[in-house]
């Protein structure tokens, strides 16, 4: 990957800037650069001249480099090696923050994690054996350019950084939650399921979920392509069906175990939503002996 790439999460950036797997027959010069950069030695093993001094990798470990650190690996052709270079930079970008802090307090712990290689100029990394297993698929991904092939190199890289950076962070984690915003809709089935015995209605599920019941109605229509109160009964005509099958309830009790205010309003959708009435139904489905 000699392109630049970026992968936009909420609140950072994450930009390749060059990703390859090479070997003793590259020459490198001594160069710095104000990203980061992460050396792994998947065969052999590679000395890096780092500001100086010489620090040597056995394969499956792994070398990650602060910023404007001079550095170079030495070339020697008649020692067998293969290794993997990756040049990346995190970038906090307000512009992508979404509602929620998890974004922000995801890059402040990538970057309490980078602190040592800051502060020393590098750290080196071993116990890595997720990150080889994901050089080789985004070599793959590279090499076959398969649909979406472009997005999974970035992403790979981006796991690759991750792993390797996990090595590097012993400090607990503030970030727990997911980054983004709640899904009201999937917020609003959720109270159905929970509150379908109870007077449900679009106003005290908004009420509960702290947001307008315009609101809730329009997202819950757009994910689910029907209404807030549609699948309200939908849900209970399962759950009547369910009890017709099953128990001796009558169907007064029915309709007050599933929410129904009177039986009248149970037969009715009964009958709209499937085509049978409640004793039809009950007649062709009831199995086993009766049970709550």
């Amino acid at each position: 990957m000699k392109n630049i790439e970026e992968l936009a999460f909420s609140g950072y950036k994450f930009v390749v800037y060059y990703a390859e797997t090479l070997d003793q027959w590259i020459a490198e010069f001594p160069h710095n650069h104000p990203l980061y950069e992460i050396y792994y030695v998947l065969e052999g093993s590679i000395r890096i001249n780092i500001a100086g001094s010489t620090q040597e990798l056995a394969a499956g470990q792994a070398c990650v480099l602060a910023k404007d650190v001079k550095h170079h690996v030495y070339y020697n052709p008649d020692v067998p090696k293969r290794y993997f270079a990756l040049i990346f930079d995190l970038v906090p970008c307000e512009q992508l923050a979404m509602n929620g802090p998890d974004g922000p307090l995801e890059f402040s712990d990538i970057t309490q994690a980078l602190a040592p290689v800051d502060t020393v100029g590098y750290q080196v990394v071993s116990d890595l054996p997720a990150v080889e297993p994901l050089i080789g698929r985004l070599n793959a991904e590279l090499r076959e350019k398969r649909l979406g092939w472009n997005t999974q190199a970035v992403l790979l890289c981006y796991q690759i950084a991750i792993q390797t950076l996990r090595q590097l962070g012993a400090a607990k984690v503030r970030d727990t939650h997911f980054a983004g915003r709640e899904n009201l809709a999937m917020q609003g089935s959720m109270y159905i399921h929970a509150h379908y015995p109870e007077n449900v209605s679009v106003e005290n599920a908004a009420e509960a979920l702290n947001v307008s019941p315009r609101h809730l109605s329009r997202a819950y229509k757009a994910m689910f392509s029907t209404t807030f109160i549609k699948n309200t009964n939908l849900l209970r005509i399962a759950y009547a069906k369910n009890y017709l099958c099953t128990t001796d309830y009558s169907i007064e009790e029915i309709a007050e175990k599933i929410g129904f205010s009177s039986p009248r309003a149970l037969y009715k959708l009964f009958q709209q939503y499937e085509g049978l009435s409640l004793s039809q139904y009950r007649e062709q489905h009831k199995k086993g002996k009766p049970e709550d």
